[in-house]
């Protein structure tokens, strides 16, 4: 049975940038079925938008929502903040292609697996795709294919020895093209990240220039972000796209540890590539991940099993080489997830070492590290206010958030409040920095969904899907803390995911009508 609803009496911003306009938009059996002016007549339910935006549903090209969604299938950490598409599978750490190693795969993606009562019963892409077609949940995915995981999945096949290398690398575009074939958009980097870290340039040149092939997205978490290192690191992607010719996404655009110089040179690095190539950014100052990127790269690249072994065997030296290449204090860095010593969960390092014996934070660090079989994530304070803006305003760069779908009571760990409101958050502070609200919105919807190669979702127009978000633009807040990281956010009054409301004044439906996207030209 077909329903049809009408927003009534809103300023349409249609993702495209064009023009805010009066109007009504018509929602017929998931799509959009007018936008002019209808009488009241025209629809089984009618919502007064007066006042409010009319945008399509943002798009978040940058999650992690790979496994806490069959955990929260609701998702409100998504869809409260306008949220109707999530692209995961980023940062090189998807959870599938698993080859008989289940464990070795959960321990690289550690940052995205918060949630261990989630099974892992898949093996390929294609079956780990089919259990995401198969478990309702409220927001849309489009999954990437993560090069980490591809390349732990030809570590299982094929082994590790030097000899096998061309080996090794034939089963990973292997690998790459069944994912592709099965429906991924693209492909992943995580270049801080083991196993991904230890590539070779040859390496990912290989598996970009299969992506290209497919005409599917390369997306890249950059080797570094400090001012020491981001410049060389934009060369590098840069070079591999060019060498490749694929689309290139750089991740969470940002500078950490910088006076603004080494951003002005990235910045320009991207302006004037002769390839194509955007980013995407986070409105906050401190990231999140694991407390394994605070070790020096050729350490935090090994697998997992032998950094264990290198912290058991010399602690101190470990200790040592913490403070000395992390390049934070300890007082900006605050332990986020540590499931054996959970007391120490939203506590900074020089708060925990004035509680403890230890002389120095890199010696707890290392014992956290022990502790929690190196299972620990931190909250990072790095990036000056008016650089993170500055990525933000700028016209190559989408809105994402690099959060995850959570429920409101979760509990596992201390997520970074980017997971529930980097959209309003991003929206507030690009108004007050004198953004129209069509440009706004562009950044995230139409922006996105063209990067991805996505044609039917991200703009308001006739036959599209009807992903769609209305908010009070003058509201627009996020409400979530470091502290208190899973409040909701304010402005967003309604959502609609497939032409079904999912959130109605704010509070969620418990609707699930969110889908698998799969890329068409698979």
């Amino acid at each position: 049975m077909t329903t049809t609803t009408l927003l009534r009496g809103g300023q349409v911003a249609d993702g495209t940038g064009s023009p805010l306009v009066t109007a009504d938009v018509l929602i017929s059996d998931g799509r959009i079925a007018g936008i002019g002016e209808f009488s009241a007549s025209a629809a089984e339910h009618v919502i007064d938008c007066t006042g409010l935006v009319i945008a399509p549903g943002f798009i978040d090209i940058h999650t992690h929502s790979d496994l806490t969604r069959f955990a929260y299938p609701e998702g409100e950490s998504r869809v409260l903040q306008g949220i109707t598409t999530e692209v995961i599978g980023n940062c090189g750490l998807s959870p599938a292609p698993i080859r008989g190693n289940t464990a070795d795969v959960r321990a690289i993606i550690g940052p995205v697996d918060i949630v261990a009562e989630v099974d892992v019963p898949w093996s390929s892409v294609a079956d780990y795709f089919n259990v995401l077609e198969n478990t309702p949940a409220a927001t849309n995915v489009a999954p990437l294919v993560g090069h980490g995981t591809i390349v732990m999945a030809a570590h299982a096949r094929v082994g590790v020895a030097p000899e096998r290398e061309q080996e090794r690398r034939g089963v990973m575009i292997a690998e790459l093209e069944e994912a592709l074939g099965a429906g991924a958009w693209g492909l992943s980097l995580g270049l801080m990240y083991s196993p991904g870290e230890l590539s070779s340039g040859t390496e990912l040149t290989d598996l970009a220039h299969t992506v290209f092939q497919h005409d599917a997205l390369l997306s890249m978490h950059l080797r570094a972000y400090d001012g020491g290192g981001l410049a060389d690191a934009v060369s590098e992607a840069i070079a591999i796209a060019a060498s490749s010719k694929v689309r290139l996404q750089i991740s969470h655009f940002r500078s950490i540890r910088d006076d603004g110089t080494a951003l002005s040179e990235a910045i320009e690095l991207v302006e004037n590539a002769e390839v194509d190539v955007e980013a995407d950014a986070y409105p906050y100052l401190a990231g999140h991940t694991t407390m394994l990127q605070l070790l020096p790269s050729e350490l935090r690249g090994l697998s997992v099993d032998h950094i264990a072994q290198h912290i058991a065997d010399a602690p101190a030296t470990v200790a040592a080489m913490i403070e000395s290449s992390a390049g934070f204090p300890p007082e900006a860095i605050t332990v986020a997830k540590a499931p054996k010593t959970p007391l120490a969960v939203g506590v900074t390092l020089s708060e925990l070492l004035l509680g403890s014996s230890l002389e120095s934070w890199g010696a707890l660090a290392v014992e956290l590290l022990l502790r929690n079989d190196l299972n620990v994530d931190v909250i990072v304070v790095g990036t000056r206010p008016e650089d993170a803006l500055r990525v933000l305003r700028h016209p190559l760069v989408s809105v994402a958030s690099d959060g995850l779908a959570l429920s409101l009571t979760h509990s596992a760990n201390l997520p970074h409040p980017r997971s529930i409101g980097t959209f309003p958050r991003s929206f507030d502070e690009l108004a007050r920095s004198g953004m129209s609200i069509v440009e706004i919105v562009h950044k995230m919807t139409a922006k996105p969904a063209a990067r991805l190669g996505i044609t039917d979702r991200g703009v308001l127009a006739v036959g599209a899907f009807a992903d769609i978000t209305v908010f009070d633009p003058l509201a627009m807040a996020d409400r979530a803390t470091y502290a208190t990281p899973l409040v909701e956010p304010a402005g967003v009054s309604h959502v609609f995911v497939n032409g079904v409301r999912v959130v109605s004044d704010g509070r969620h439906t418990h609707e699930l009508p969110g889908r698998l996207l799969r890329r068409r030209n698979a």
